[in-house]
């Protein structure tokens, strides 16, 4: 080591120790620990660098059992660095939101990141005990390296949420469909993929999404207690549609289905066969009237209704006259 790296190295040491003279470094660091639960990712990373007792504390697990990267849009060349770097068998939740292209498309479109299959290999492997993930914001469709495919994603998952994406679904010439697990598993994809433990699945704002694809789901994942459909402006009232509904007539508890074009008799077949429901989501569907307010009142399970106000006032005043 040469004679001015020994100097550095001692300057650096004397500034570490009289930066730890401070009141902060006289608190218990399980104090500390209760304190850094408040930080972002973000944050937590640059706290690290302070100091060798702020980085042992920022790596305990239990702080990073959420991974929230949403709070900023990333390019996919940061998050697969960040992913290397701080890839931690502890985690449970990951939040990810892509960063829209500055250049607009041809229509004037904010054109979306494509999703892809080296973003998703490293958050396979670098959380392997992923239970909840949320994907906001990326197109899986238009790119050479988009991943195509659901078995792209992470198996075993509890929920997975995708928000404002854009999938590849079922058209006129046959494409394949996102949703539809291939017989023959595709180059890249999950090995053994599984949904079987999915309990949330939701598309919530995720425009692309039609009743071809919804198809697929009782085989995708059977066990849902939670489908979120808001903004899917596409699901419209068709026996289809409300087949695959009842089809989760035994687990499903929380079922959100605002803006979509669902009318009187899908409400009227959900409120016959989904007796477990606690939470619907009906607001702005404008097909939907108050005629379903005698069919919403036989879901006695029911602790949350989410409806326009015409409905939702008179959904309440007959709930409280039965009551009395």
């Amino acid at each position: 080591m040469s004679l001015s790296t020994r100097k550095k190295r001692k300057k650096e040491l004397r500034e570490e120790y009289i930066e730890q003279d401070g009141l902060i470094f006289q608190l218990p660091e399980e104090t500390l620990l209760y304190l850094f639960k408040y930080l972002s990712t973000e944050e937590l990373i640059l706290i690290a660098g302070v100091c060798k007792l702020f980085r042992r504390i920022a790596n305990d697990d239990q702080l990073w059992k959420i991974i929230d990267l949403t709070k900023k849009s990333y390019s996919n060349r940061v998050l697969v660095k960040f992913f290397r770097r701080f890839a931690r068998p502890c985690t449970t939740i990951l939040k990810i939101s892509g960063a829209p292209n500055v250049k607009k498309a041809k229509n004037s479109l904010i054109k979306l990141p494509p999703y892809t299959e080296q973003l998703s290999y490293f958050i396979r492997t670098s959380y392997p005990n992923l239970r909840y993930f949320h994907i906001s914001k990326y197109d899986f469709r238009d790119d050479s390296t988009a991943c195509k495919n659901i078995t792209y994603l992470p198996t075993n998952l509890q929920g997975l949420y995708l928000t404002k994406c854009e999938m590849l679904m079922t058209s006129i010439q046959g494409t394949s469909d996102f949703l539809k697990i291939p017989k023959i598993p595709l180059k890249g994809s999950t090995s053994k993929f599984s949904l079987q433990q999915l309990e949330i699945l939701s598309f919530e704002q995720s425009s692309c999404l039609g009743l071809v694809s919804v198809r697929y789901l009782p085989d995708l994942c059977p066990n849902l207690i939670e489908l979120n459909l808001n903004g899917c402006f596409r699901i419209t009232r068709t026996r289809t549609f409300t087949d695959t509904l009842l089809s989760f007539h035994k687990t499903l508890r929380r079922l959100y289905l605002k803006e979509t074009q669902v009318d009187d008799d899908t409400i009227h077949c959900i409120c016959r066969k989904l007796k477990f429901l606690i939470i619907l989501d009906i607001r702005l569907c404008k097909y939907v009237t108050r005629n379903v307010i005698e069919n919403l009142l036989t879901l006695k399970q029911l602790e949350q209704l989410f409806a326009d106000d015409i409905i939702k006032i008179e959904y309440e005043e007959r709930k409280l006259n039965e009551k009395l």
